[in-house]
């Protein structure tokens, strides 16, 4: 019944358009990821975690597309069960987000081509842990170095995600809003970030065996999302030992999440941003803030040398627990907070081998 709301809904979203006075449209704009022997690696050898993944996809633009067409909160919780439903029915093939949020996608399409290029990297360095390839170190430098090339890369510079990206007027209001939805959004990005560390611990054999139990525990946030955390999961706290031999590609993802939940806090405020062409000013004006090819424009929206991710005296709530946590047992199931107190450094696997 709720694939068919979700149905229902595409083809009354496909009437919503935006005036033509916004502009320009870009109907496809799709840029394939870079060649390698590692490419499929991930549907081939952790098909459970491609399908995953292919939830979260759906997840990401059918949110942004409710929220462009009602802060109604029982279409929007309705919107965050259709979610669910469609992670487990465990999707083989990753969506067409532009059929999912054709609105959003054209409203502001240069946002949307950051997002899909940051998630391309993202499957890319999938593809790169779960194969075979002998210098995974090597093709990560190209990897990044293709993906930090285009105009549309999010920067690795380490930004003030916790002080001055998350106090402009809107900050927060997705967040106190519709804090289950919000706190689903963050599950995702929490096993984003896991996974990488169970990639680390081995060969493909290896990372099925010991993936079950992350996706698990991922699955138990889904069931009962972690209303008590207060800010977005880290890279750091979710994949320690990814986020020290691959700092790059761990602030590119921190930047990646940090964006949606900005764009997110604009598409929750139509008295802010009350027409289509407001929520797109907005939008974009906060996009360049993210971006590679900026340099130093936006130095301000940094951290200050020596800083560490910005938590300062902010009250962050219980924090989450690394991949580690999940795999050796300190943690239950759906657990919302890391093992030890308040502000521990995230926890290390160990011996995590080398690729």
């Amino acid at each position: 019944m709720r694939r068919r709301q979700v149905l229902i809904g595409l083809a009354t979203a496909a009437a919503f358009r935006p005036p033509a006075a916004l502009g320009q449209w870009v109907t496809r704009d799709h840029r394939w990821p870079p060649r390698g022997p590692w490419n499929q690696a991930l549907p081939r050898e952790l098909p459970q975690l491609f399908r995953e993944f292919n939830g979260i996809d759906f997840g990401h633009s059918h949110l942004a597309q409710t929220l462009l067409e009602t802060q109604d909160p029982e279409r929007v919780e309705r919107a965050r069960l259709e979610i669910l439903d469609f992670i487990f029915s465990s999707p083989s093939v990753p969506p067409d987000e532009e059929q999912v949020a054709p609105t959003f996608i054209r409203l502001v399409w240069e946002v949307q081509r950051a997002f899909n290029w940051a998630h391309t990297f993202h499957r890319s360095l999938y593809d790169l842990f779960a194969s075979g390839h002998d210098d995974k170190t090597g093709a990560y430098r190209r990897l990044l170095a293709d993906y930090l090339d285009k105009p549309e890369a999010i920067t690795p510079a380490m930004l003030d995600h916790h002080g001055k990206l998350w106090s402009f007027p809107e900050s927060k209001a997705f967040r106190d809003r519709f804090r289950t939805f919000n706190t689903q959004i963050w599950a995702y990005h929490w096993l984003q970030a896991a996974v990488y560390d169970v990639q680390l611990l081995g060969d493909a054999a290896r990372q099925r065996e010991m993936m079950p139990k992350v996706i698990a525990h991922y699955h138990a946030y889904l069931r009962r999302p972690p209303v008590e955390w207060q800010f977005m999961p880290m890279l750091m706290e979710g994949a320690p030992n990814f986020t020290e031999r691959f700092p790059e590609a761990a602030r590119v993802f921190d930047n990646l999440h940090m964006l949606h939940d900005n764009m997110d806090d604009v598409l929750c405020r139509p008295d802010l941003f009350p027409t289509l062409r407001a929520r797109r000013d907005r939008m974009m004006a906060i996009l360049p803030i993210y971006l590679h090819r900026s340099g130093d424009r936006y130095a301000e929206y940094r951290m200050a040398m020596g800083g560490h991710g910005g938590h300062g005296a902010m009250a962050m709530g219980p924090r989450p627990p690394s991949a580690h946590d999940v795999l050796e047992g300190r943690v239950t199931p759906g657990d919302p907070a890391k093992p030890g107190a308040a502000g521990e450094q995230p926890t290390s696997g160990g011996d995590h081998g080398k690729h």
